[in-house]
């Protein structure tokens, strides 16, 4: 029947299987194995419990004895959990026998839903995304059916026009609870016309009882069959656009206003040709509208007109409003100066430059000297990035125009309104700057510099640099200082990300630590081996890691050491991705050779760096053939040692990842029982030669001392090593004779070495126990006798003294009084008699001799 049961399973496209009462597997399919790379026979007789993470079997095992007494044939709702980052369900069905219909078993099938997961996972993404940007937009943003019933909303809709939540918004017809009726009305009829008004501007009642300007855009959606399914708008705020719109006009008739009667001579030309003169213009120059639509050229010397031309007609299309002096003819050929300004402007829809002409004729000679030296000021100040500031005592009495594009404010609001920039500084900053800018008695002959932030009215966070200093005139000493203000925001910004970077690198060494820990396996002990390991990275994280398993069948133990080259985050990664590889070849029980690791090193080719490679030490512990069995690829040290000495013993072989076909060797040794080995990255090695090998009692000794060499200052690497002790072949002791103090500590030595191969879970109480009766008899007659033994899956324990021994007949009976708890109490409080109570507790079955002199204590394990 399993026989047929198993080519069925093995023609379905899942996971398949099959398993009794207890949880235990009867058979799997081969897409099982596959799956999970494991063998029928390897998992067949275990559970869950066995190859899955505990939360994982427990769910599986609650399941199924839920479904196994409800003898429901019908399977169990599918479960979903992830393996190795896929995903699957499982189905759990109730597996009966023929004949009598009982339950004897379930059968199970799992098939992979990862694909179908990710994009459940992807859908719900892109919907948070999406919902996220509609409520982040300012906008008003709504969707509706062909009924004018609201389908959904952004945030900012449904609480500022409707009042209400999003959900409550949902379903409202013709923008319900609004109170402007003609508005509902002019919406409602625009829904239906939409598609021959997709854009208009309207009005906005908000719940607040403002009425702002909207301007709308709508436009349809489509069903899946095509046809027209509702319409989506997007309504804006135009209200302040209106309201500029309305003072442009008004500022427009202004302007006409105060051109025509302004005393200077306005000009308008568009590529040197002129488009208006105002009336000051006509009266100066002595022209009529006739000068209009002429080239400017004609107006100005033949002297100015080649090294003015090009300034007047590009520099004053710039950024900046600059002032030129040039010449100019009138009509009567009278030759007068001008000091113009000029700007570029929109006229006509199309670039301008609006030139303001002062005559300066008169004073032209007068104030040369000054002029010349002002524009050199001028020029130097308005032409660099930085800020420049002249203070005269309390007040500024000069500012750049570089001003205007760090803070966001006009020169001449500065001016005007001297505690201006004060407002603008952060208000941590606002006080010790308030000392720099208008200095006291302290700081006025100091040169100072100084960071601080400042807040742009658009609500900008900028750091400034400022440095100040005195000016200095011996003929003329003066309160005066100079400043420059340089904008450093985006030097800080790099700061502050260098900052955080730094400090997610550090959790992210932090995490990969945890990781590499985590990922180290657990110590190991039986009736053959005993291994311990070491792992001491050389700072958070490490280049080196190890791994081994024990196949209880072919009692072997395999395992492997590395070292990556490399410290850091990178050099650990690589770590993680070896150990997956690796784990893949050299853990499975199969044979493995030196071409095996001729294969690895072109895998390992792939992942490493430039100039990077990995030491690797492959051991093989074969206790049925009674070797050892090392295979090198760049770890050439490893500790050997017995009851006679200890020594490094040197293994030759090429490091991995360096070319196509390193030289590796195989090394073969013969095991005893004793014997213990340390496999060890050159980060422990390396200080075994430096500070000498020292000879020690035990296994717990040289792991000892191993870990205090990792704490010596001059370590310089990561240190990683594996301890093995090859254990005696007998499952019990010798007759322990004890007739001294040093005999009793052997002997505790002893125990506690057979508890811990023998039950290294029940170890540390059992221990109690052994030595309670161990010193009981002891302290009685100072000789006692203690023979331990392992048959099948029980301990036992004998221990018997000399002397007259003692009636048992009492202890057993208050073993069963109602008082024996508050009585054991009062015996450990009285530092008597407890020891027959605590072997009780820990033993099953705790049995004297009718003269009380010899005791048996047995533990199940």
């Amino acid at each position: 029947m399993l026989k047929n049961a198993q080519s069925i399973l093995n023609s379905m496209p899942f996971l398949a299987w099959l398993k009794d009462k207890q949880g235990k597997y009867v058979l799997v399919n081969s897409a099982f194995e596959d799956f999970y790379r494991i063998k029928n026979t390897e998992i067949v007789g275990k559970t869950d419990f066995d190859f899955f993470p505990h939360y994982v079997a427990l769910e599986h095992k609650r399941s199924e004895e839920e479904l196994i007494k409800s003898k429901n044939w019908q399977p169990l709702l599918p479960l979903h959990h992830e393996v190795g980052g896929q995903w699957l369900e499982t189905f759990v069905a109730p597996f009966f026998e023929e004949a009598r219909g009982e339950v004897i078993g379930t059968i199970g099938i799992a098939r992979n839903i990862t694909e179908r997961k990710q994009l459940e996972i992807d859908l719900a993404n892109q919907k948070r995304f999406l919902k996220t940007i509609i409520d982040t937009i300012p906008d008003f943003i709504f969707y509706k059916n062909t009924k004018s019933v609201l389908l959904g909303c952004n945030k900012a809709y449904a609480e500022k026009v409707l009042g209400v939540s999003e959900d409550e918004a949902i379903g409202k017809i013709d923008l319900e609870g609004m109170e402007d009726i003609e508005s509902v009305q002019f919406y409602q009829q625009n829904d239906q016309e939409e598609l021959l008004t997709l854009k208009y501007e309207g009005k906005f009642a908000l719940t607040g009882g403002n009425v702002i300007s909207t301007e709308t855009v709508k436009t349809t959606f489509l069903n899946e069959q095509g046809n027209v399914a509702g319409l989506i708008g997007i309504a804006r705020d135009i209200t302040e656009r209106k309201q500029l719109e309305s003072q442009l006009r008004e500022s427009k008739e202004r302007y006409s206003a105060i051109v025509n009667n302004a005393p200077q001579i306005v000009v308008i030309f568009k590529q040197g040709i002129i488009e208006f003169v105002n009336n000051a213009g006509i009266e100066v120059l002595g022209y009529n509208e006739e000068c209009v639509r002429h080239h400017m050229k004609g107006f100005k010397t033949e002297t100015l007109f080649g090294s003015v031309n090009s300034a007047l007609l590009d520099s004053i299309r710039g950024e900046h409003c600059v002032s030129y002096e040039i010449e100019l003819i009138k009509k009567s050929g009278e030759i007068i100066n001008v000091l113009l300004k000029g700007t570029e402007i929109p006229y006509e829809r199309e670039k301008a430059t609006l030139a303001v002409m002062m005559d300066i004729t008169e004073s032209k000679q007068l104030n040369l000297k000054l002029r010349a030296s002002e524009e050199k000021f001028r020029q130097l100040a308005e032409t660099i990035n930085e800020v420049f500031l002249i203070t005269d005592g309390e007040r500024i009495v000069y500012v750049s125009p570089a001003y205007e594009r760090i803070s966001g404010m006009s020169c001449q609001s500065l001016l005007d309104n001297q505690s201006s920039l004060l407002e603008l500084i952060h208000p941590a900053d606002r006080e010790r700057m308030q000392a720099s800018f208008y200095h006291g008695s302290r700081t006025k002959n100091e040169d100072l510099s100084e960071e601080f932030r400042i807040t742009r009215p658009d609500g900008e966070t900028r750091w400034l640099w400022m440095q100040s200093y005195p000016i200095r005139d011996e003929a003329n000493p003066s309160s005066r200082r100079a400043m420059t203000i340089v904008d450093i925001t985006d030097r800080k910004k790099a700061e502050d990300k260098l900052r955080e970077r730094e400090h997610q690198t550090q959790i992210e060494v932090m995490l990969a630590a945890r990781v590499q820990r985590d990922s180290l396996p657990r110590p190991l002990v039986n009736n053959k081996v005993r291994v311990r390991t070491i792992f001491e990275p050389r700072s958070t994280i490490s280049g080196d890691f190890l791994n081994y398993k024990w196949f209880g069948e072919q009692e072997k133990l395999c395992g492997y050491i590395i070292d990556v080259s490399g410290h850091g985050v990178a050099t650990a990664l690589q770590t993680a991705t070896f150990k997956m590889l690796l784990d893949n070849v050299l853990l499975t029980g199969e044979r493995i050779e030196e071409e095996v690791l001729q294969t690895i090193n072109q895998k390992i080719m792939q992942y490493l760096y430039e100039d990077s490679f990995v030491a690797l030490l492959y051991f093989e512990f074969d206790f049925r053939a009674g070797v050892l069995k090392l295979i090198c690829a760049g770890i050439t040290l490893f500790l050997a040692a017995n009851p006679q000495g200890c020594s490094l013993v040197p293994i030759y072989g090429c490091y991995l990842g360096i070319i196509d076909h390193p030289e590796i060797e195989t090394k073969i040794i013969s095991l005893n029982p004793g014997d213990i080995y340390c496999l060890m990255s050159d980060g422990a090695s390396d200080l075994l030669e430096l500070h000498g090998l020292r000879k020690q009692g035990s296994f717990a000794e040289y792991k000892n001392w191993l870990e205090e060499m990792a704490k010596c200052p001059e370590r310089n690497d990561d240190f990683s090593v594996i301890c093995v002790e090859i254990l005696h072949e007998s499952k019990g002791t010798s007759l322990l004779k004890i007739k001294s103090d040093a005999d009793l500590e052997r002997a505790q030595v002893t125990i506690s070495e057979f508890l811990e191969r023998n039950a290294p879970g029940q170890a540390p109480m059992m221990e109690v126990a052994v030595n309670e009766a161990i010193n009981n008899g002891f302290l009685a007659c100072g000789q006692v006798f203690v023979k331990a033994r392992r048959i099948g899956g029980r301990l036992i324990i004998r221990v018997k003294d000399d002397c007259q021994g003692f009636d048992t007949k009492d202890v057993n009976v208050r073993r069963k009084t109602e008082r024996y708890e508050e009585e054991f109490e009062e015996m450990l409080d009285a530092e008597g008699g407890r020891g027959i109570l605590l072997m009780k507790m820990v033993c099953d079955k705790v049995i004297y001799n009718a003269k009380g002199n010899e005791v048996l204590l047995m533990k199940v394990i």
